[in-house]
């Protein structure tokens, strides 16, 4: 069946005939060279119509397959799996109890039949006084063809040990998997929405938090134990929400939502703590600046508005004194002497409040 356009040769041939016939008037006979010029034409621009086909069904899932299932796949953070080896637990035997430890390196091989073989993974090392070590192998060929061996079957060693006398499996080989196909790959494309949590990563339940409400000026998500995630709330203006707010109501009514919440999560919305500090400063304006002095206090007073409001608006944010220092520099201060606050590191879910403000002009200086 096509999708996006006619591929069938005869229907396209019938086509051509039609618009030849309607802007000529002529009908061309079965041995007229132009009916045969025509349907020649009409096999290539089928062909054509084929490819446009394929090219546009491999944009969807159900008839996708190869490079473009692969690439529709990576959309959904789905990769296609490659071929893996079977695995195994292999049991060295040394032929008898040795003085000094007995090492056997990294890919020493075993076989069932001399034809697959199963290297170790890594290096097994036999301790003084013990005759026996275990160590994981996975067969040197991917695919299934290394399963099945039960316990005993990989019992030949390929590679020559010191002491060693004998290996073999304590485990049956399993989880051999040959590349996954497309059918297969096409089915867990399919599966992939079922495994997205629209609210369970912390930028989720941060992207719909911060959408409950145009009054909120940031969120923070965290874990506080297992099962339950904690959202703490700051209003715009840095204004820490009653628990009886509106917007905290909204917060949660749009973060518990059935569809937005993974099920054995528990979310409780709290506002954030506040962390109590003041801001005690004094400026000076230089004496070449002096005509325009009311312009720099008003800046100033500014600034420090400025400042109060990157500071309080945001959940976790150290508290930084020199960033006001800045601020009122470059609003025209020549110098500024900060009492408080000082630096102080503020994690999540607390925030700086200002509980009292003081900024005094000191005077013209040189």
């Amino acid at each position: 069946m096509s999708l996006f356009v006619e591929t069938d040769v005869e229907t396209t041939v019938k086509e051509l005939l039609a618009d030849f016939e309607a802007e000529t008037g002529t009908v061309l006979a079965a041995s007229d060279q132009r009916r045969i010029f025509l349907m020649g034409f009409a096999y290539a621009l089928a062909v054509f119509r084929n490819d446009l086909e394929e090219t546009g069904k491999l944009n969807l899932l159900r008839y996708s397959s190869g490079e473009a299932l692969d690439a529709i796949g990576e959309l959904m953070g789905v990769r296609r799996g490659n071929a893996a080896g079977a695995k195994c637990t292999l049991k060295f035997t040394l032929s008898a109890v040795q003085a000094s430890a007995v090492y056997i390196p990294a890919g020493t091989r075993a076989t069932p039949d001399g034809n697959l073989f199963f290297a170790t993974d890594e290096a097994l090392v036999i301790a003084a006084g013990d005759q026996t070590g275990t160590v994981g192998a996975t067969c040197t060929v991917a695919g299934e063809a290394g399963n099945g061996y039960v316990v005993g079957q990989i019992d030949t060693l390929v590679d020559g040990v010191t002491y060693v006398i004998s290996v073999t499996n304590t485990t049956e080989s399993s989880g051999g998997a040959d590349k996954e196909g497309d059918d297969d790959l096409r089915d867990r494309i399919r599966e992939a929405p079922f495994s997205f949590s629209t609210c369970g990563p912390t930028g989720a339940y941060k992207y719909w938090a911060m959408s409950a409400s145009s009054d909120i000026a940031d969120v923070a998500v965290d874990s506080p134990s297992a099962g339950t995630v904690r959202i703490a709330v700051i209003k715009s203006g840095g204004v820490i929400p009653e628990s009886t707010d509106a917007v905290m109501a909204a917060v949660s009514a749009a973060c518990s939502a059935s569809d937005r919440r993974p099920l054995t999560d528990n979310v409780s919305v709290v506002p954030a703590t506040a962390v109590e500090t003041s801001i005690t400063l004094t400026y000076y304006v230089s004496n070449d600046d002096i005509g325009q002095l009311a312009a720099i206090q008003e800046a100033v007073d500014a600034a420090v508005e400025e400042y109060k409001a990157w500071q309080t608006t945001s959940i976790g944010k150290d508290i930084n004194p020199d960033r006001l220092h800045k601020m009122v520099m470059d609003a025209g201060a020549s110098r500024c002497t900060i009492t408080a606050p000082v630096y102080t590191a503020v994690t999540s879910p607390n925030v700086a409040q200002f509980t009292a403000t003081s900024v005094t002009f000191g005077g013209m200086s040189e």
